[in-house]
């Protein structure tokens, strides 16, 4: 009896025992980590077709009455001034900036919204300039609305309704642009020291850097029409420039340096003080990627100019172009392009990659137009006008990368092929701190200069400033035939640099400059101005040289008996367009 009662006891713990462990092990959960959401904006909220480009000074915006920015003004002397709270909308500092794509979610259902533009500052002009616009979203047609400065110009709407394409280029390896014109006659225009302010109204036509109009399809675009076809260009380092039906060009609004905000009023040039001018007329250089689209558009811009003798300031708006980037071109993986240069003799030469001509017909001392190539490795050839092989290297081209290929002789005159990659950031190296922050600094408009020694007859050169001045850093020093610097090898000089001149002296490793070549002709800065008509044409002196990223490359021979052909002299490369 006593033994069954155990056994039914026992029976009734392990029973319960069981059922316990099946209660703990059907409750027990993953335990999943914390993440922390930290996105300024968690909605999930989609873009319209409808972009606000704001050319304006315009810093609010509301929507179907409610406010999407946060109309908060800070004083501008107080600690902080620049950190404006952000919003829904606007979640880096609550205002408006350049561009903005409206969100889908406040078109109805008929597609519309209104919307209500301001300006809000602590003190200035336009403190309560609003206006409201209805705006629509179409799928079949997308919109620019450009904000004009209309308070300070006429001839122009507050508003400019705009379709635009969000269609990438036809070809992967080329980018889209056109140019928008909305100038408009600028109300009481200023006076300075040397004159008048320039009335900059009219047609416009986008051209390179040299002056030579890129299209027929973006030339003489005028206010009334408003806005160019797109058209396709080769992915590069540009400088556009846009010029009047008279050849003026229209300045751009520039940034990195005080003088790049100055104009010359009756020139619209950058100026030195209130009685000299520099001649350049501010263009920045740019990347233009593969599969990008951009619009190039002139309005009036507010600019300072030197007032008095003591060069104060006062502000004058002025028409002006500036860039926008209407799509933006995916991160270059798998394009180069590469150009050839004749530094070897005076005969006819011509470069082959893969077996593809790629340019013929190359002078001495000239180059050739680049060509665009995908990232593998090649056999690059030099050749004669009868195809014969004269020097051949296999190399590795890699995507993103500018190559100019040099063909030269060495010391028995044989020809040698050197591939040199082209740095067209606009960056310089600094000493860096322990973490680089600091490290770099970056231009848009800036005059880079690398230095070659291609001539086998000088084993040494370095290139200086008249009577030996040391000129940038020592990438220019002692250079040995073929053998390209590649320690900070460009040479920067100050766009406010007056006219100078490029010397060649021959030194040594222990002295330097050594003695000065006097049988290589010097060379002028403003031989680096491919197009001096742009400037004479117009009335108006040649600027010191010409902002770019160039290389100055030494060929030819020292030497008696040789001809002027033969004859040591330098030449230039440029390689943005």
């Amino acid at each position: 009896m006593k033994i069954s009662m155990f056994k039914r006891v026992s029976c009734r713990f392990f029973g319960v025992a069981a059922l316990c462990f099946l209660s703990f092990v059907s409750c027990k959960k993953e335990k999943l980590d914390v993440i922390n959401d930290n996105r300024p904006v968690t909605e999930n909220r989609p873009n319209s077709n409808t972009r606000i480009v704001n050319l304006s000074d315009f810093n609010q915006v509301i929507a179907n009455g409610d406010s999407l920015t946060s109309f908060v003004v800070l004083h501008p002397l107080n600690p902080g001034n620049h950190k404006y709270p952000g919003t829904s909308y606007f979640p880096t500092d609550g205002r408006l900036g350049k561009t903005w794509t409206v969100p889908q979610d406040l078109f109805d259902q008929k597609e519309e919204t209104d919307l209500t533009f301001a300006a809000r500052f602590y003190q200035g002009f336009g403190l309560n300039h609003d206006f409201k616009v209805k705006v629509d979203n179409s799928y079949e047609q997308p919109k620019d609305y450009f904000l004009l400065p209309s308070l300070i110009m006429n001839g122009q709407p507050e508003v400019v309704a705009l379709t635009r394409t969000i269609t990438s280029p036809s070809k992967p390896d080329h980018f889209k642009i056109r140019i928008v014109n909305l100038a408009g006659a600028i109300k009481n225009p200023s006076n300075g020291m040397g004159g008048a302010q320039e009335n900059l109204v009219g047609a416009i036509s986008l051209a390179y850097a040299d002056g030579t109009l890129v299209d027929q399809k973006t030339n003489d675009i005028s206010v009334a029409r408003r806005n160019s076809d797109y058209i396709e260009l080769p992915y590069g380092t540009y400088q556009f420039k846009i010029l009047l039906a008279d050849g003026r060009p229209l300045p751009s609004l520039g940034s990195g340096r005080f003088e790049y905000g100055l104009i010359d009023l009756p020139t619209s040039t950058i100026p030195k003080d209130y009685a000299k001018s520099t001649n350049f007329a501010y263009a920045p250089i740019q990347d233009f990627q593969p599969g990008g689209v951009y619009t190039i558009v002139v309005t009036p811009q507010r600019f300072s100019y030197f007032s008095n003798e003591m060069n104060e300031t006062a502000e004058a708006y002025q028409n002006s172009f500036q860039i926008i980037t209407d799509i933006s071109g995916q991160v270059n993986q798998s394009y180069l392009r590469i150009q050839g240069v004749n530094a070897y003799k005076d005969q006819s030469i011509g470069f082959r990659v893969d077996g593809k001509v790629i340019a013929s017909g190359i002078g001495f001392g000239k180059g050739s137009d680049y060509s665009v190539f995908t990232q593998k490795q090649y056999d690059i050839e030099a050749i004669d006008a009868t195809g014969n092989v004269l020097a051949t290297i296999k190399q590795e081209l890699r995507s993103n990368q500018n190559y100019t290929l040099w063909l030269y002789p060495d010391l028995n005159g044989k020809a040698q092929l050197l591939l040199i990659s082209n740095d067209l950031s606009g960056t310089l190296p600094l000493p860096a701190e322990d973490d680089g922050t600091y490290s770099r600094l970056a231009f848009k408009f800036f005059f880079f200069n690398r230095f070659l020694n291609l001539s086998a007859s000088n084993p040494y050169i370095t290139f200086t400033l008249p009577n030996g001045q040391p000129f940038g850093n020592n990438g220019n020093v002692n250079l040995q035939p073929g053998i390209p610097s590649i320690n900070m090898p460009y040479t920067n000089v100050n766009v406010m640099t007056d006219p100078y001149a490029i010397m060649a002296y021959r030194s040594k490793p222990d002295v330097i400059p050594g003695i000065w070549a006097d049988d290589i002709d010097v060379l002028k800065s403003t031989e680096f101005i491919a197009n001096k008509s742009l400037y004479t044409n117009i009335g108006r002196s040649l600027p010191a040289f010409e902002p770019g990223i160039y290389t100055v490359a030494l060929i030819g021979k020292s030497g008696t008996g040789l001809s002027d052909k033969e004859k040591a002299r330098m030449i230039i490369i440029k390689h943005n367009k």
